[in-house]
């Protein structure tokens, strides 16, 4: 388990920076959560408030990692996570590249 963190760590370094800049605004800050053992960089939709992009961090070849999950749904806790809100289902979409856009609902 350690050595699987480990790794995680490593890599997440050089991809969250592969990532940051196509995937987030110039002053917005992006979360890599753990969703199921798979890792996701969260980040804010430049153009729109309360929007936000899920991308799944892809590191296939790690042992002893937990079942399959449909991505969506790995997708929907990843943004939960990483924002605190809830997502809008009907607004959630995926492009061609694997990353899903939703709005939050975020209640005060």
């Amino acid at each position: 388990m350690m050595k699987q963190t480990a790794l995680a760590a490593a890599l997440c370094g050089p991809l969250c920076a592969a990532l940051a800049p196509a995937a987030s605004a110039k002053d917005a800050e992006g979360t890599v959560v753990s969703v199921l053992g798979r890792h996701w960089a969260v980040f804010p939709v430049a153009d729109a408030a309360g929007r936000y992009s899920a991308t799944r961090m892809n590191l296939e070849h790690l042992p002893f990692r937990p079942p399959a999950v449909l991505t969506a749904r790995q997708a929907v806790r990843a943004l939960r996570a990483a924002t605190g809100c809830s997502v809008n289902i009907d607004t959630m979409v995926r492009n061609i590249t694997g990353t899903y856009y939703a709005q939050m609902i975020c209640r005060k």
